[in-house]
């Protein structure tokens, strides 16, 4: 009787001693997860407590202990079912929260989940750019939830009731979140943890968005004229940087572009409307202006509204429709609506991402050989990430590329290299050779820049934007001779200071639309050239979360090309594989 009392005792020891053990890898796997996650944590409170804002500190302290409580209450609840629900939604802000640091530097905020919520369509590619962060991010979450799993040990019966009633508490630091974030502002919270904060700011999103009434867009209210253009293209590619379109005569780089550099009317390097493909291209779709940009973006009639009113037959093509999973085939901010005015919708699928620019160049020739006034607007694929995917394999002369040798600056360079000679060397000089744009006039630009630092966005970065996600070429091709010298004019006068922002009223003048009635809504064009400082807005431009929207100055006068890497023919850094072609 002695020996079995005392090979019982032995064995409940023992399992306590486990028990307590795996307690102990419980606590340091989600401690370390929670450290690993949360960045500037040190730096705000040193922030608040130098600047004296102590009635700040004092409930952004308050929410952490509560967030770490209930964090506690999570893992240690005697269900199992509970620890796996809360294990899942922390885990998963775990995940967020570390993934987004490690591609950006920086904390999510809600204008950022605005931004990628309706960019979703293209997750697939942006897990391809940014595949390890994802990766990293993904075994946060398989960590976190496999740590709450872990078997809790035996409670006393008043810490299993107290466990219990505060089940719920990890709502209250989800709740506390949303409530600073609506009250405050999209970036009230930075440095709050992170296990709390992705689903409060999809919550306050989800609020906003259902909240906000939708805007009632007006008509167009002028009469046009006589058009000035039988027809118009707006050829708008995707992540093209204006300093890597070379025109210097027999250059590795675009040698054709610089073979064609007299067929164009060269505005840039300019800066983009934003920063980010949504918002840059529902901008120009709605004739956003500098003088009342929240007004116009939320309540113009679309641009292909003011063409089919003006006479045009109104076209849509997309080289990205590929990336989209809803059958309806439309992204960066299109409705219904706006549909209605489009004559012909061009959804480019089924072709591999190297070929869409070719299908969109087909399409634009046949449309354009309409006998009646024809109104373009084109979304290319251009050197859309990740960039080994949008050019052939065998059309890689700059190496070594991400595919080959991991990512870094020079492969995301040399890779970047290969999109534009692909799809905009190979492609641009011969539209604007051909006879295919006799009588029409063909704006050229691209949705934004891009930014090629490991641990950084490429672009679509909120706060802290890099001026390099913005700068963008802004080139006019036109038969007629009095539009070019116009335009040529307006270069002149808008170098060092061009914006997408000038495009739309040089389109309505195009259209026909008088100059006195454009002119009581835009105070700058292509036509009569700018004087305004470059800026270019990113995030939000809806007034969904701030009355104001983020506007970034970019200096167009500056040298922005990475120094030491793919600068110069013959880079250490990268190699040339073959001699180029020459334009």
């Amino acid at each position: 009787m002695v020996l079995n009392a005392s090979s019982a005792a032995q064995s409940h020891f023992s399992g306590q001693l486990k028990a307590w053990g795996l307690a102990l890898i419980k606590v340091l796997t989600l401690g370390q997860l929670v450290y690993l996650s949360n960045f500037g944590f040190g730096h705000r409170i040193g922030l608040l407590f130098e600047r004296g804002q102590y009635l700040t500190l004092l409930p952004f302290l308050l929410i952490w202990l509560v967030g770490l409580v209930a964090m506690a209450v999570a893992a240690f609840h005697p269900s199992r079912g509970l620890r796996l629900f809360w294990g899942l939604l922390l885990g998963l802000g775990t995940a967020v929260g570390l993934g987004y640091f490690m591609s950006s530097q920086s904390q999510l905020t809600a204008q950022d989940l605005v931004s990628f919520w309706n960019a979703r369509h293209e997750a697939g590619h942006a897990a391809g750019q940014y595949a390890v962060p994802t990766l990293y991010g993904i075994a946060a979450l398989l960590l976190y939830v496999l740590a709450s799993l872990l078997p809790v040990p035996a409670l006393s019966a008043k810490v299993r009731k107290a466990l219990w009633i505060f089940s719920p508490l990890p709502l209250l630091p989800m709740a506390t979140v949303a409530g600073v974030v609506w009250l405050k502002g999209h970036t009230s919270s930075q440095a709050l943890p992170n296990q709390f904060v992705p689903i409060s700011l999809a919550a306050v999103v989800g609020a906003k968005l259902y909240a906000s009434p939708i805007p009632v867009r007006q008509g167009v209210a002028w009469t046009p004229g006589r058009r000035l253009s039988k027809s118009i293209v707006m050829l708008v590619d995707e992540s093209i940087r204006a300093d890597y379109i070379d025109f210097t005569p027999g250059n590795p780089f675009t040698p054709h572009m610089a073979a064609v550099r007299d067929r164009f009317v060269d505005f840039g390097p300019a800066a983009s409307t934003g920063n980010c493909s949504n918002y840059s291209n529902v901008m120009l779709r709605y004739l956003a202006s500098r003088k009342d940009l929240r007004r116009t973006i939320n309540q113009n009639a679309s641009i292909f509204a003011h063409a089919k009113k003006a006479g045009y037959r109104t076209v849509y093509i997309d080289a990205q429709a590929g990336n989209i999973t809803d059958g309806n085939m439309m992204q960066n901010f299109m409705t219904l609506g706006e549909r209605e005015n489009i004559d012909a919708f061009h959804g480019i699928r089924g072709v591999a991402a190297e070929d869409a620019d070719t299908a969109l160049m087909k399409i634009m020739e046949r449309e354009l050989q309409s006998p009646v006034p024809t109104f373009i607007y084109a979304n290319k694929y251009g050197a859309h990430f990740p960039y080994d995917e949008a050019y052939p394999a065998a059309e890689a002369p700059f190496q070594p590329t991400q595919s080959l040798a991991g990512d870094s600056a020079s492969t995301r360079q040399a890779s970047y290299r290969n999109a534009v000679k692909w799809s905009v060397d190979r492609l641009l000089p011969e539209l604007v050779s051909n006879d295919n744009l006799q009588g029409a006039a063909l704006i050229y630009t691209s949705d934004h820049g891009q930014l090629f630092e490991p641990g950084r966005l490429t672009h679509c970065q909120v706060e802290g934007s890099d001026e390099r996600m913005a700068l963008v070429p802004l080139l006019v091709h036109t038969d007629d001779d009095g539009l070019r010298s116009r335009l040529e004019r307006g270069a002149a006068q808008s170098r060092g200071a061009a914006s997408h922002f000038q495009i739309a009223a040089t389109v309505l003048e195009l259209m026909g639309y008088a100059t006195t009635d454009i002119s009581t809504a835009y105070d700058e064009s292509l036509t009569a050239g700018t004087t305004r400082p470059a800026a270019y807005t990113s995030g939000d431009v809806f007034g969904l979360f701030q009355d104001e929207a983020i506007w970034n100055p970019i200096d167009l006068r500056a040298n922005h090309l990475e120094p030491g890497v793919l600068d110069a023919p013959g880079s250490t850094a990268v190699t040339i594989k073959s001699e180029p072609t020459q334009g």
